[in-house]
């Protein structure tokens, strides 16, 4: 299918072919007909792209944070290459849409194929053929709606959403400071609600566009004498309600607000703007100064965008979902003019001359944009070939041919760049979930095909190895598939998040007696054969204490999802457990967790754990994981005491080995190597038989297994043994 991406690197705008969506658990899958541009929102998205990087730099002072933390503990070559492949990948874009119900995943009840719908929500109600929503986020179009109207309806429900923050009545006087579409789209529905308005814009062009279709009085800003004529608008009292739907990147329109508002009157903010509000007009107006986001309750909850909760109505009247469906009312009863706002028609091929249009390059008077999706034979595979096939499907002898499941963070920044340098491996096809990341990175390591559904990928018959790096959830049962059709498979950590996911892992290696490795990275770096060494030969046990200070997460990321990423210590820690076993060389016997406890400050107990292990040599290691500390400084640090040792190992770039008052020290000056190039040409190697890897699987199979067994300790609060806990405990059972 086509889709329109934005490259954010350049700003280029560009209508790609990718896989169509595949259908998921409680989403919709429509047939575009009509999306509508977003002259603020998008207009905004393209200009950035178009700054050079000390422009994107400034407009982003956040992602520049981020950059920075990356450069203290990963270097700044790392941060460099991961800044560069994100401005790289491509950006869907839209968020407005209308079509026609193709297939309804499991779950969803309300629509049917046929159905006609309006959608919202970026990142899913794109400018594509196809497009995939949540069920919260589509609404049924009634039947006597245009269908180009309908494709307003997000934007309609940003609108609406701001009368509902303002409380504006039959009545009430309201000046509106932007008009641009969601502007425009905003007075149309206070006049529907028996308001008065007043609009007022900075372009003399948006202020005679407004009038002719009909706004009403509108203002241009710095020309008419404002103040005056809002005072006579207002018979003197000045407006009940302001409502900012301008972009600006200083707070001049919150001043302005404050001037044009009644005492005790209300401003709303919609738009991307500075709010600083000046405090003696505020204060001494004793003005309401609130924010509008987006289509309404719900906006940027995973449990009712993602997970299709709902919130009850008694107490949530009006939702995202519910706003749409109201605006979609407005236009059955004919009360809105939203038709005519609409200054061009594009069919979606001709995409990037319509962002030249809304970006102000093709100088045309302009309002709303609508792209069209004429009925031609979109394609409807779920799978794209990025090269034209080879003479000879099979590779040649001694070349391994690879699949890749996931295009996320790390298959974007560690695994595919470090696949692709390796001699002898072939990249074959790629899939994620919209297979838009897939196809960008498809095409920039040179895979043959990108898909959206994993399945095209592991069936391939031609594939000698599958990686699997999507979510936590998946590992298991991915990595079952794959070895039932006869592929080698290398799983990023987790291996599991249950003890049956496990021992179906295991049972499918043993049957199939191909190869399997988890992405316990770290045993590879560079500097921890060193550290081996340091340890080498002991006839003492050892004990090990390994920080990893990983900072921050808020509750609602989804490591936190005990279904799909099932925790930080089954998702994260085991990398760290996993650690500790191959250090030692033993096997653990006893396993015992604390989490922190909670309290009103904001900590997440689960974040903040200590894992306790003894092993059958009688050294003992502990592991805390924990999110409560400042992790500039350093993410991992690991310090060994053995037979008169001291080893100290900070973010695998310093190791500082001291024993009987001698120190000596290695460190990586460029990067830090987390071993990513060793694990996988180990891989590699297994596969072709140059290297069995004796016991690496069957080791990190029993890291997993102790893992789980540390989540029951947790909950049980008590030390679980090893070999028996394994079989008898309820270790790794999902919670609902």
């Amino acid at each position: 299918m086509k889709q329109v991406l934005q490259n954010l690197k350049t700003g280029r705008i560009s209508v790609e072919e990718v896989p169509r969506p595949l259908v998921r658990p409680g989403r919709v899958l429509v047939r575009n007909q009509y999306s509508v541009i977003s002259t603020g929102t998008e207009g905004g998205t393209v200009k950035l792209g178009q700054m050079s990087l000390l422009g994107k730099a400034r407009a982003r002072p956040e992602q520049v944070r981020k950059v920075i933390n990356v450069v203290r503990t990963e270097g700044l070559l790392t941060a460099y290459q991961a800044a560069t492949r994100t401005l790289s990948m491509p950006i869907p874009m839209g968020y407005s849409c209308a079509g026609r119900v193709v297939e309804a995943g499991e779950g969803v009840g309300a629509f049917k194929p046929g159905d006609l719908v309006a959608c919202g929500g970026g990142g899913m109600a794109v400018h594509a053929e196809y497009v995939l929503v949540p069920k919260n986020l589509c609404v049924r179009i009634p039947p006597d709606v245009d269908l180009r109207l309908a494709a307003f309806t997000t934007l309609g429900a940003i609108a609406l959403q701001s009368l509902r923050v303002a409380r504006v009545g039959l009545g009430d006087k309201v000046v509106v400071i932007g008009l641009g579409l969601v502007g425009l789209l905003t007075a149309d529905l206070l006049a529907a609600a028996g308001c008065l308005t007043l609009g007022i814009d900075t372009d003399p062009g948006r202020v005679g566009l407004a009038e002719e279709r009909g706004m009403g009085p509108a203002l241009t800003r710095g020309v008419d004498n404002l103040k005056e004529r809002v005072l006579a608008f207002s018979e003197g009292r000045g407006a009940d309600a302001v409502i900012i739907t301008a972009s600006s990147d200083n707070n001049d329109p919150v001043a302005l607000a404050g001037e044009l508002a009644r005492h005790k009157g209300r401003v709303v903010v919609v738009g991307r703007t500075e709010i600083n509000a000046p405090r003696d007009t505020y204060l001494f107006k004793e003005l309401e100064l609130c924010t509008s986001l987006a289509y309404g309750p719900g906006t940027g909850d995973p449990a009712y965008e993602e997970k299709g909760l709902d919130y009850p109505a008694a107490y949530v009247r009006w939702t995202e979902n519910r706003n749409m469906a109201a605006f979609l009312d407005q236009l059955s009863q004919g009360r809105l003019r939203t038709g005519s706002f609409i200054t061009h028609e594009l069919p979606l091929v001709e995409a990037a001359r319509a962002y030249d249009v809304i970006t102000g390059q093709s100088r045309e008077p302009h309002i709303a944009v609508l792209l069209s999706y004429p009925e031609t034979a979109a394609s409807e595979s779920g799978r794209v070939a990025l090269k034209a096939p080879a003479a000879s499907p099979r590779p040649t002898s001694g070349t391994v041919r690879i699949g890749v499941l996931g295009a996320g963070g790390f298959a974007t920044n560690f695994m595919i760049p470090t696949l692709s340098g390796l001699k002898g491996v072939e990249l074959a096809g790629i899939a994620s979930a919209t297979g838009v990341r897939a196809g960008a990175l498809g095409r920039k390591y040179g895979f043959s095909y990108c898909a959206s559904s994993p399945m095209e990928v592991i069936e391939d018959p031609d594939l000698d190895a599958v990686f699997i790096l999507t979510r936590h959830d998946t590992h298991a049962a991915y990595a079952v598939e794959a070895l039932r059709r006869g592929r080698h498979v290398f799983v990023e950590k987790p291996l599991a998040m249950t003890l049956s996911e496990l021992d179906s892992v295991v049972d499918a290696r043993r049957e199939t007696g191909l190869q399997a490795m988890v992405g316990f990275n770290r045993p590879f770096a560079a500097l921890s054969g060193r550290l081996r060494e340091f340890v080498a030969g002991r006839a003492q046990p050892m004990a090990i204490h390994y920080l990893a200070n990983v900072g921050y997460r808020p509750p609602e990321a989804w490591i936190h999802d005990p279904v799909q990423g099932g925790g930080v210590i089954v998702g994260e820690a085991c990398h760290f457990i996993d650690y500790c076993l191959w250090l030692t060389g033993s096997e653990p016997v006893e396993v015992q967790a604390w989490a922190m406890a909670g309290d009103a400050s904001g900590l997440i107990p689960e974040d903040n754990v200590q894992v306790h292990l003894r092993f059958a040599d009688g050294s003992l290691a502990t592991v805390a994981y924990l999110s409560c500390g400042d992790p500039s400084p350093g993410r991992e640090r690991i310090e060994v005491l053995a037979e008169g040792g001291l080893a100290v190992l900070v973010d695998f770039r310093d190791l500082v080995l001291n024993r009987e008052g001698k120190k000596k020290r290695h460190r990586l000056r460029v990067i830090p190597d987390k071993g990513y190039a060793a694990e996988v040409e180990t891989f590699i190697r297994a596969i072709r038989g140059e290297d069995a890897s004796s016991g690496l699987f069957d080791r990190q199979v029993l890291s997993m297994r102790t893992t789980l067994l540390a989540v029951e300790s947790m909950r049980q609060g008590r030390p679980m043994r090893v070999a028996h806990d394994i079989a008898s405990s309820g270790a790794g059972k999902r919670t609902p």
